[in-house]
């Protein structure tokens, strides 16, 4: 569709109406002459609102794929990707190597999860402009959402090298390590990049958000309360008053009460606690109170199924699943403290399986798959034996999304290992899964349990409950924990290697009340981009209410 500036004017008035900013922009009249770089300036102000009625009074000099391309850019700074996308692709069909217009492509493709699409229109962008740092950042976050941690570590470390001055460039790695080696890495990280330059309102921000990881929830309200004055300094109202509401959500006295810390559990430190969200305007996290850890399992042990050789299948078919334009919200009200996790959709599209420490001592539970659409749930089973419950949605996700009991099978020593969850969610987002891949390192957990695998791919908080998958797009065991480190070294002062575990697929089958069914004729194996495209509408968000 190519856009006239008439139909650019009456698609900005629908965006002023349906964002509830038309009066602002018809009372700006007494606003400078309007210029393209008057509303650049505007959209980095996040005044919007102001930036539309400039693009809507600019004469007919300016070319209209320039008023098309920041169009494309306030639609996603809104978070509708799916219409930016269309400024964007009018912009690269009238010069097929704009830089801009790619990059923006790029963006929007990665926010609705199309991440082979995001990593060609990036690779272009640099082909075209390779002073564009921001095309740099979409392949460093495919790499990331891919697992692909050296490849994302070592284009990350070059740009820093390169752009040691890029305030992008030092958030983006700050949550790329806040993700690989925790919280306090990444504050690090960040608290070197604002020694060099103080007035970085976004990295105060990202600070504050990690310092809260950390537990340090003094210094991230200072941090946060800068960024705030940062903010409303350079006229990012926007965010200034986000940046208030959080801070009056955590702290209404003025004042910091004492925030209570769990002690590492003897053995799998991610089994005992899911991911929290990080503090939002719109849902402020709280302390949550440590609970008990669940019981070891008391299972009998159970052989696993090897497979023959069988005939290699025709070509799998990925399904391309729909990305809503932006995620529904979870149905909770702001300052609910909220319990996270991860969980996968099963055959039937209304039962999940994940974790039962995830959801155990809950009252209320949502869930959101990574294409965006949200369900209530409920507790169906849980397992006294496995760390593991089933719960069943109101109602299934649309397009089918489930995974087909057929595509369970155990897992074996060797076999790819991909861990696709909500890690971190409060750094990462948690609007879609990543994915960490490994190997089966062992099909025995610690003292040789039976009823678990051990796994090379890193497991963080919030990978809880969720899937683990080969090559192939088959389900082989649900993500639990890894071995507390730190207290295993207190113990024996021997600092072991960091050990992740899962259940098997065969407990989860049992658990299921279903036979383990022979493996079938597999399909033949997939690029991390696609198994992730055919399996985000499967994952799913966890959250859960006390």
């Amino acid at each position: 569709m190519a856009f006239t500036r008439q139909t650019i004017g009456q698609m900005a008035l629908t965006l002023l109406l349906g964002a509830g900013l038309l009066a602002p922009a018809l009372s700006a009249a007494q606003d400078p002459k309007p210029s393209i770089e008057l509303a650049r300036g505007l959209i980095d102000a996040e005044r919007f609102e102001q930036a539309v009625d400039v693009l809507k009074r600019l004469d007919g000099s300016v070319p209209e794929d320039r008023i098309a391309l920041l169009m494309g850019r306030i639609y996603l700074s809104l978070g509708k990707p799916a219409k930016a996308t269309e400024f964007f692709e009018q912009v690269s069909f009238a010069s097929l190597d704009d830089g801009e217009a790619q990059l923006g492509l790029a963006e929007a493709n990665l926010a609705l999860g199309k991440l082979t699409k995001a990593r060609s229109e990036a690779s272009m962008a640099l082909k075209a402009d390779p002073d564009l740092v921001a095309a740099h950042l979409v392949l460093a976050r495919v790499d990331q959402r891919l697992g692909k941690a050296g490849e994302a570590m070592a284009r990350l470390r070059r740009l820093q090298r390169d752009r040691p001055d890029s305030e992008d460039v030092a958030i983006i790695l700050g949550r790329y390590v806040a993700q690989q080696e925790g919280p306090a890495a990444a504050v690090s990280e960040l608290e070197g990049f604002l020694g060099r330059y103080p007035a970085s309102a976004m990295a105060h921000d990202h600070l504050g958000q990690f310092l809260w990881s950390a537990g340090r929830t003094a210094e991230a309200v200072e941090a946060r309360t800068l960024a705030a004055q940062l903010y409303s300094e350079r006229g990012q109202t926007g965010r200034a008053d986000a940046m208030a509401a959080w801070l009056k959500a955590v702290n209404p006295a003025g004042r910091l009460k004492a925030q209570p810390t769990k002690a590492p559990t003897p053995e799998l430190d991610g089994r005992a606690e899911p991911d929290a969200p990080a503090p939002k305007p719109d849902a402020a996290p709280k302390a949550k109170e440590p609970k008990p850890e669940p019981p070891p399992p008391q299972a009998q042990p159970r052989p696993p199924v090897e497979a023959a050789p069988l005939p290699p299948p025709p070509a799998r078919k990925v399904v391309q699943a729909a990305v809503l334009p932006r995620p529904e919200p979870l149905p909770f009200e702001p300052g609910t403290p909220i319990m996270t996790g991860s969980g996968i959709v099963l055959e039937g599209g209304r039962q999940i399986v994940t974790n039962r420490h995830v959801i155990e001592g809950t009252r209320e539970i949502a869930v959101r798959n990574g294409t965006g659409h949200v369900r209530t749930a409920r507790v169906v089973k849980v397992s006294q034996e496995d760390d593991l419950a089933l719960l069943e949605m109101d109602r299934p996700f649309p397009d089918g999304a489930a995974l087909p009991l057929s595509d369970i099978v155990e897992p074996a020593p060797g076999r790819a290992a991909i861990v696709m969850g909500y890690p971190l969610i409060g750094i990462l987002g948690d609007e879609q899964p990543a994915l960490t891949e490994g190997i089966v390192a062992k099909t025995a957990g610690l003292a040789n349990d039976p009823t678990m695998f051990q796994l090379t791919a890193k497991l963080n908080k919030g990978n809880s409950g969720g899937p683990v998958f080969d090559r192939r797009g088959r389900l082989i065991g649900v993500a639990v924990g890894k071995m507390d480190t730190a207290e295993i070294m207190k113990k024996s002062g021997t600092l072991p290697e960091d050990m992740n575990f899962g259940i098997k697929a065969g407990r989860v089958v049992r658990f299921l009340g279903k036979p383990i069914a022979s493996e079938k004729a597999a399909a033949p194996e997939m690029s991390l981009e696609d198994l992730y495209q055919q399996m985000l509408p499967r994952a799913v968000l966890i959250a859960a209410r006390k």
